[in-house]
């Protein structure tokens, strides 16, 4: 698996329509791959004082167009590829490890419920999904949450900055690939890892 992350240059307009477009981002990433089919999960992340497109996938990305549509077109590359195999594979039973994850609990809704925007039940919701995957939430904060507009559709989604414990290696390994949620259609998913907690509790 590789973990890359590209600069956007927010000052651009067209980054600011990009920013804007969950269906655009997905072609985006998409055409980072040969044959454009391949559909990695990704988030856009505030680092500091730029925002960063992430994109965890099976295969390397060429980022070369987006680059040149996206990023900063004095600095090349904009982007960096990092081999995340190392830290899927240290993620064994009992590892604990902060995380950052973006996901989708419902997918796409034909109207913008703001029921599903409670905090209380979407903690619930990632407490409960982590005990089939394989982890356990030993502390959670959501930070964001909402809706996306895609095709005429809204992409439900909430982020969260916590930690977490793994119960079950293959399980856990098996949803950090796959991501957790049901957007994943959409890149919604992606669960990133820091190695700050250490490996045994």
């Amino acid at each position: 698996m590789f973990l890359t992350h590209m600069a956007l240059d927010i000052n651009r307009r067209e980054t600011q329509e990009l920013l804007k477009s969950q269906a655009l981002l997905c072609l985006t990433v998409r055409a980072a791959f040969a044959g454009g089919n391949l559909v990695p999960l990704f988030r856009v992340d505030q680092i500091g004082s730029r925002q960063w497109l992430v994109i965890l996938s099976r295969l390397r990305p060429s980022l070369y167009v987006a680059h040149e549509r996206y990023g900063y077109l004095g600095v090349f590359p904009s982007w960096e590829t990092f081999d995340y195999d190392d830290v899927i594979e240290d993620a064994t039973e009992g590892s604990i490890w902060r995380f950052e994850l973006n996901a989708s609990p419902m997918g796409l809704c034909p109207v913008a419920d703001e029921r599903l925007l409670d905090e209380t039940w979407l903690n619930r919701w990632l407490r409960e999904s982590a005990v089939p995957n394989g982890f356990e939430v030993r502390s959670q904060h959501l930070m964001d949450r909402g809706w996306l507009e895609v095709d005429g559709k809204f992409l439900h989604y909430a982020r969260w900055r916590g930690s977490l414990r793994v119960t079950d290696t293959q399980m856990f390994e098996a949803v950090s690939m796959r991501g957790l949620g049901v957007g994943q259609p959409w890149g919604e998913g992606l669960m990133t890892l820091s190695r700050t907690y250490g490996v045994a509790e």
